[in-house]
């Protein structure tokens, strides 16, 4: 098994569950996650290596962590939407692929198993991290608009890396990643796919894919950089859309 922390981030309503990105956690979801209190019981996840988890990744296998997540929110949440972001979005599809009948709908952004090309460069720099303007330099590649990641961010992320079982964590689930195998695609429930135009870390399948929408002047950040849209989706998915 494999470290995790659940989180419930307030509101009202059916259950929404996000799943962050490889060296993300729950307050990448602040620019989203509280403009659906008013609708929706609002929940994220950290795993391994991640936010306010423990450092055992176990193998670090995808199917490993959502395997986890699904015992965690079999019983605690009743049939949420979920919401992954970049490998988030390779987790919700192995969710969807084990347990359907318990989940009402995917939002999938810059999902990793259905990039073109993945970055591994990027990847590998994450854990190593070890100076703040080094870490600026790299985390500002991840958004179109550079202001929006400031120094404080990329100190608190070099900070955040301090214990060594932090960085072996994530080295871990990078390693697994190498070979992990895709997961089914298309999922047997509602979804929705939204890409930045400009992402560089993950690129854009080159084939169509269903029920996608490619957003432009957004990098791999489609939450930050374009958060209307994250949530209209979502809002389509509880079926509150306007």
């Amino acid at each position: 098994m494999t470290d995790l922390a659940l989180h419930r981030l307030g509101g009202e309503g059916p259950d929404i569950l996000f799943i962050h990105g490889f060296g993300a956690d729950r307050l990448g979801w602040l620019a989203v996650a509280p403009q659906l209190f008013g609708e929706a019981s609002v929940w994220a996840v950290e795993y391994a290596g991640h936010g306010t988890a423990g450092n055992d990744a176990g193998d670090g296998a995808p199917t490993t962590i959502a395997a986890a997540i699904g015992d965690e929110i079999r019983d605690r949440l009743n049939r949420p939407i979920i919401v992954g972001h970049s490998l988030g979005g390779t987790l919700a599809l192995h969710l969807a692929a084990t347990m359907p009948e318990d989940l009402a709908g995917l939002v999938l952004l810059a999902p990793a198993a259905l990039a073109a090309s993945i970055d591994s460069s990027f990847i590998a720099a994450i854990p190593e991290l070890d100076d703040p303007d080094e870490a600026l330099d790299v985390l500002r590649r991840l958004v179109c608009r550079k202001i929006l990641i400031t120094p404080r961010m990329a100190g608190a992320v070099v900070a955040g890396l301090s214990p060594p079982e932090r960085r072996a964590a994530l080295r871990q689930i990078a390693s697994a990643l190498e070979t992990a195998a895709p997961p089914p695609f298309p999922p047997l429930l509602p979804f929705e796919v939204i890409w930045g135009g400009e992402d560089e870390i993950l690129t854009p399948p080159e084939a169509p894919i269903p029920n996608m929408q490619l957003v432009e002047n957004v990098g791999h950040m489609p939450h930050i950089e374009a958060a209307g849209d994250v949530i209209a989706a979502i809002r389509r998915g509880l079926g509150t859309a306007e």
